[in-house]
C-alpha cells in the first residue's frame, strides 16, 4: 500500500496531480463542487483504481452546513467572505456540508503528509491534529496572521523541524537570507510605484524541480525534496516575525508574497 497524502484545499487539482504522479495515495478535500466535478473527470482512472478519494466538504469546528463563498479569484474562495472578496474580487455564496477534520480522516490510513491551504481555516486543521491516533510525519500550512501560534502548537505536538517556503518560487526563507529577501521586496515595491516592475514580484523560478514543472499557485515540491536545511522552531519563528515586520513596514502595499510553513516530526 502506498503512503497517503491529504490535500486539504485541492482547488484545481494541481497539487493532487503531483502527489499522484509521485505514486502516493491521495485524499483530496475541496469545498467547491465544481472543482470536485472537474477533478472526478480528470482523475477518473486514479479514482477507479483506488489511488484517489475526493471529499466535497468543508472543514469546520462542528459538523453541519456552512456558507462557502466562491470567489471570482478562485484561489481566494473561502468560508470567510472578507477573504473571498479581497482586492475587489466578487463572490457568490453556496451551502456546503462541513465536518471536523479528524473525523473525516478516521476511515483512512494514517497520512504521511498533510498539506493545508484553505484560505483562513488552516488553523482548524492544525488543532485537529491533537485528535489523531497517529500524527503525520510532515504537515504544511499557508501562513497567515496565526502562523506563529500554529508553529507553537505544532512544536507542542512534537514537530521539531520547520521550513518557510515562498510560494512564488518555492525558495526557502532562512535566518541567513531573510534580511536580504526583505530588502529586495522593499526595493521592488518602491520600483513598482514608478512602473519599473510588474504587478507581481519578480522571482527566479526553475522550470522544473525533480523533473516536475510546477505551475504558479501550487504548493510546490515536498519539503524533504528542497535543498535547504530544516530550522528549529525558534529559527522559523524569527523568520516569520521578520516577514511580518516587512509587511507592516510596507503598509500592506507590497507586490504579493505568500509563504507555506512546513513541519517535520520524526
Amino acid at each position: 500500500m502506498a503512503e497517503l497524502i491529504v490535500d486539504v484545499g485541492m482547488h484545481d487539482g494541481t497539487d493532487t496531480a503531483y502527489y499522484l504522479a509521485k505514486g502516493f495515495d491521495v485524499v483530496a478535500i475541496e469545498a467547491n463542487p465544481e472543482f470536485c466535478a472537474d477533478a472526478s473527470t480528470r482523475f477518473a482512472a486514479e479514482i477507479a483504481r483506488g489511488q484517489l478519494t475526493i471529499c466535497n466538504v468543508g472543514v469546520a469546528e462542528q459538523p453541519g452546513e456552512l456558507t462557502f463563498w466562491v470567489s471570482s479569484r478562485s484561489e481566494w474562495s473561502s468560508f470567510h467572505k472578507e477573504n473571498a472578496t479581497k482586492g475587489g474580487a466578487s463572490a457568490t455564496s453556496i451551502a456546503v456540508p462541513s465536518v471536523r477534520f479528524a473525523d473525516l480522516l478516521k476511515p483512512f490510513p494514517a497520512p504521511f503528509y498533510i498539506k493545508v491551504d484553505i484560505e483562513g481555516n488552516d488553523t482548524l486543521c492544525i488543532h485537529e491534529l491533537e485528535r489523531f491516533a497517529v500524527l503525520p510525519a510532515y504537515v504544511s500550512l499557508e501562513s497567515s496572521g496565526s502562523a506563529g501560534e500554529d508553529i507553537g502548537f505544532l512544536t507542542k505536538l512534537g514537530y521539531q523541524a520547520f521550513k518557510c517556503v515562498r510560494q512564488n518560487d518555492w525558495r526557502e526563507i532562512t535566518p541567513d537570507n531573510m534580511i536580504w529577501q526583505g530588502n529586495v521586496r522593499k526595493f521592488l515595491t518602491g520600483a513598482g510605484k514608478f512602473g519599473v516592475c510588474p504587478p507581481l514580484r519578480w522571482h527566479y523560478r526553475k522550470p522544473r524541480i525533480k523533473g516536475w514543472k510546477f505551475v504558479v499557485g501550487s504548493s510546490g515540491p515536498l519539503a524533504k525534496e528542497l535543498p535547504g536545511r530544516w530550522l528549529g522552531s525558534d529559527e522559523v519563528l524569527t523568520v516569520w516575525e521578520h516577514l511580518c515586520a516587512v509587511d507592516r513596514q510596507l503598509n500592506a502595499n507590497g507586490l504579493g508574497e505568500w509563504y507555506d510553513i512546513h513541519a517535520f516530526r520524526a
